[in-house]
Parts: structure tokens; sequence; C-alpha cells
């Protein structure tokens, strides 16, 4: 049987093409693809792929060669075009790839339905080469004949995308503002293996410092879990700059940035138009120049977000376990008590402790700071009994000179102020204004008590100290869990946002408080052998 030449070249061709386009999506998207801008007037156009836009293929096609698959979280600004480039290349795996199970979430019905829209765009204006023939195709689903595919659209919280299924490749679009995020996302992932060539893509503008988005971010920066973090600037968007009128002069703040991120006059220009729509704080949340700004300036934080990222966290000297045999505390990497400075024979100090049940959940901690407000030590362990948590308590104080001891007095932290009562720790905290104040010798009238009218004002004096620079806060715990800690629901409740803890937090604020209320009268008296007959304990005092 005679084949035709020419169609023997054209197939050569064909095939040619394919295997050019299958291996460069950037080629592949740029020359292939055809959109609806968001000016109507411009009718159909190629999709063209800008500067920003390239660095998000880029990554996909870096973390596909050098590991197989891909893994990627996105941090955007607004109308970035990645949810059009983030489609298009699931769109690509679809049509290259035998038996991919594409699936797109994105926060809402309309938005659903316009991302199908475009990839059927897509499809429909393919080079006839190209083009597979559809199987199926609805008003949110596609399948491909020839190679088997399936390319699907669902919103998320409403279609429970990830029950049953299993998918290869996942975009989620504005994952930060997902209903039930939680349990969607947990869906999904159990919906993707780690196969080599399977792919997930989570991109989003920021919705605060809070929700699975955000701590997915802050797992990946750190390094954490299977995401590789990708943050693009607005400034990349060619688009994003107006002539520049002759008598334009800079404001300090502009020339500070003009030379900080390299920018034009005619993108600094855009930016003053911008925030004289908006503000300085919105346009700082929907087009960042970092990552961390948009957390910092769409989200709900009780602490001031500016001031907090100019803390720098330092290492601890020493890692220390609590020795109950000897009472000591001795360096072991295994231990709870981070030390930055041991003992300073002239100095003060004083504690403030958060007490948990000791069962895996929340965290008991003891925050030390010397009378200058630095914090020195942080003892924090979620498996500890309260009482034996007294007893730690109780040779940490003796330690930092019997230091001033303000442990939280709230229902399980009783068992820890009885434990320290019992053994005659000479200086705990006794809180002012109180209410039903009993002697000075009942347990009951010890410590600091947490109430919403008492959380107000320890709060809001820790929020001074941090907006002032008035504290030493070596410790990147800390610093974390006061990111994380958000005002949340209509009656504005202070706490730790999802996933996150605040032990530290109030460990912290009950310290501080100690420091405002009792800082001038604090000693330094060390402990003596001699005194060693004064506390009511079988545990050996050879520690000193």
């Amino acid at each position: 049987m005679k084949h035709d030449p020419q169609e023997l070249l054209l197939e050569m061709q064909r095939r040619e093409s394919w295997k050019l386009y299958k291996d460069d999506p950037l080629k592949f998207i740029n020359e292939c693809l055809w959109i609806y801008p968001k000016d109507p007037s411009q009718g159909k156009i190629k999709l063209t792929v800008n500067k920003a836009q390239e660095l998000v293929v880029a990554e996909f096609v870096r973390q596909m060669k050098d590991t197989g698959r891909v893994r990627m979280i996105i941090a955007k600004y607004r109308q970035a075009g990645f949810s059009t480039i983030s489609s298009a290349l699931i769109f690509h795996r679809s049509l290259f790839f035998e038996s991919t199970r594409s699936v797109i979430i994105s926060l809402d019905k309309p938005t659903t339905e316009s991302i199908f829209s475009m990839s059927q765009t897509f499809w429909e204006n393919l080079p006839q080469e190209l083009k597979p023939i559809l199987s199926q195709a609805n008003k949110r689903e596609m399948k491909f004949e020839d190679n088997k595919s399936m390319y699907r659209c669902f919103t998320a919280g409403a279609d429970n995308p990830g029950r049953g299924t299993t998918n290869t490749a996942l975009l989620c679009d504005e994952t930060a503002f997902f209903q039930n995020a939680a349990k969607v996302m947990a869906g999904l992932f159990q919906s993707i293996s780690t196969a080599k060539g399977t792919i997930i893509i989570i991109n989003s503008t920021s919705n605060g410092a809070q929700g699975v988005y955000y701590d997915l971010w802050n797992k990946a920066e750190k390094g954490e879990g299977q995401f590789t973090p990708l943050f693009v600037p607005w400034y990349l968007q060619d688009e994003y700059t107006l002539e520049v009128p002759d008598d334009l002069e800079m404001t300090l703040d502009e020339k500070k940035l003009k030379e900080q991120w390299s920018l034009t006059d005619g993108q600094i220009f855009w930016r003053r138009i911008k925030i004289s729509e908006t503000s300085t704080s919105t346009f700082k949340q929907e087009y960042p120049f970092t990552a961390e700004e948009s957390f910092i300036q769409s989200g709900s934080n009780v602490f001031d977000m500016e001031a907090i990222k100019k803390y720098i966290s330092t290492p601890y000297a020493s890692l220390r376990a609590f020795n109950r045999e000897y009472a000591s505390f001795d360096e072991n990497e295994d231990g709870h008590l981070s030390v930055w400075e041991p003992p300073a024979r002239d100095s003060k100090y004083l504690i403030g402790a958060d007490v948990a049940g000791g069962v895996g959940g929340d965290y008991s901690v003891a925050v030390v700071m010397d009378s200058d407000r630095n914090i020195v030590a942080m003892y924090r362990n979620n498996k500890i009994d309260p009482v034996y948590f007294g007893q730690v308590l109780f040779y940490l104080g003796r330690w930092y000179h019997n230091c001033l001891l303000a442990c939280e007095s709230n229902s399980i932290g009783l068992a820890t102020l009885q434990q320290l009562f019992s053994m005659n720790y000479p200086s705990i905290y006794q809180q002012k204004k109180t209410a039903n104040i009993r002697q000075a010798s009942d347990v009951t009238s010890l410590g600091f008590r947490t109430t919403s009218a008492s959380k107000t004002p320890i709060i809001s004096n820790l929020q001074s100290l941090i907006k002032d620079y008035d504290i030493n806060i070596p410790s990147q715990i800390i610093l974390d869990e006061l990111r994380n800690y958000i005002l949340v629901g209509d009656n504005q409740k202070m706490t730790a946002a999802p996933g996150h803890y605040d032990d530290t937090v109030m460990a912290l604020a009950i310290c501080c408080e100690a420091w405002r209320t009792h800082g001038h009268a604090l000693t330094n008296r060390a402990f003596s052998f001699g005194e060693s007959n004064n506390y009511s304990t079988q545990i050996e005092t050879n520690w000193i």
C-alpha cells in the first residue's frame, strides 16, 4: 500500500510538533493557546506569557525535571494571571500525557465556570493537528478520547471532589478563601499519590495570617512538608506602570522603595495612583513586595506585625533537660529548657508560666525574663504533668535567684501552684486588685487568674512593649506564636490561629504583667545551701 508523500510529510511534522510542544510547556502555551482577555474589545487573543507567569512555568519545569513531580505553592498579587497560567499547565499535562486525571478547584461557582470556560477556549482553538476528540463534554468536564485523560473543574466546599477519586494533577485556586478549607484540602491531598508525574499547584492571594493556605506557606518557607514556595512580586507585571507627569516629585518613602526594588518612575506613579484609590494598607495586601507583607496587612493580628518582623531570633546557648534525681538542669539535646543566658550574679529575674494538661496537646510554658526585659530562657513541654511542672518551676526559679514566679492559676494551674506552695517557694506572684482575695497563706490567692477582664490588659501591655521594642525576644517559637495570635468572630476573641498555639504568648504576657506590677521590687537573692532545710521536698538539693 502506497502512502501519499504529502500525507507522510504532514504526519512527520505533526509528530515533530507534538513532541516539541510536549517537552516545552512554555512554547506550547505561547503558540497554541488562546484566551478572551479582561478587555472585551480585544476579542480573542493568544495567551502570551508575561514575565511573572514565566516564573511559574520555569518552577514547574524545574521541579518536573529534578523530582519527576510538581508540588508548588504560590503567593500572588491581585489580577496576577496565575490562575490562567496554572490552568494552562494543567491543560498541557492533560493533553500530552495519557490517563491524566486533572482537577481544578476554585473558591466559588462563578470562578469555577470562568476557569472551565477558559479551558474550553484552550481546546476549541488548538491547532487541528493537536486537537483531541472529546468523548465527553459538559459544563465542567472534558474527556479526551485518544489518551483517556480527564479535565474537571469543581467548587471548593460544594462538590466534595476529593472523595472516592484518584487524581494525578491538581490546581487549587485562591485556596486561602476556600470554605471549610481544612476538610477540602485533606480530601484532595488524599486523592493525589506521590508517584512520578503527579502535580499539585496551590495559588492564592493572602487572607490573613491564619488558615490552611497560610500554614502550608509557612511550612514551605521553612523547608517543611512537600511544597516549594514561589512568591512573584507585582512589579514584574508589565502593565503595572503609568506615564509619568513632568512635575512628579517622589516622597522619601517612594525614593526608598524605588532603590530597594529597582522600580521605574512609571511603577512608582502607578503605585501612588492605586494607593489614592484605596489606602496604603490595602495596596500592601493586594500588591505586596513580599509574601510576609501580604499576610501582615490582610490579617486580624493582635500584635503589630510591622514591629514583629523586625525582631530577629537568635540560637539558644544551650538546651537542657530537668534531672529529677539531682534536681538540676543538664545539657541535653532532647531537653525542654532553652537557655540564652544562664543566671548572672548581679541580675534580677522573673518567670511567667502558662499551664497545660500534659496530654500531648497544648504546652506548659515558662518564660524567664531579666529586669531589663530580655528573655533569657524558656521551658516548653506538652507532655508534663501539672504537678511535676510545679517541681520544674520550683528549681528553675531557684536557679534564677529565687526570682518572682507568676504562674497561671486557672483550673489545672492550681495544681502547679499547689506544688510550688507546698514546697515553700519563696516568691510566688500575687495578682493585684483581685476580687475576693483570701489570706496570704491560701494558695487560691496566688498566681495570675486569666479571665476575659484580666486578659485584655496584659495583652495590651505586651502589645505596647513589642511595638516600642522594649522587650528582647530571641525565640523563634515565641515570634511565630505572636504572628499567629489573632482576633476571631464577631466578638473579636483573642486566640491562636487554627493549627497554632498561644501558650508562649500567655506565659510572656503574664511575665510582663508581673514585671509591670512588681518590677520595682525584684531581688537577686541567690539560693544558699543553708536554706535547704526550709524547703519541703525530698529531692536532693546538691544541684547548684
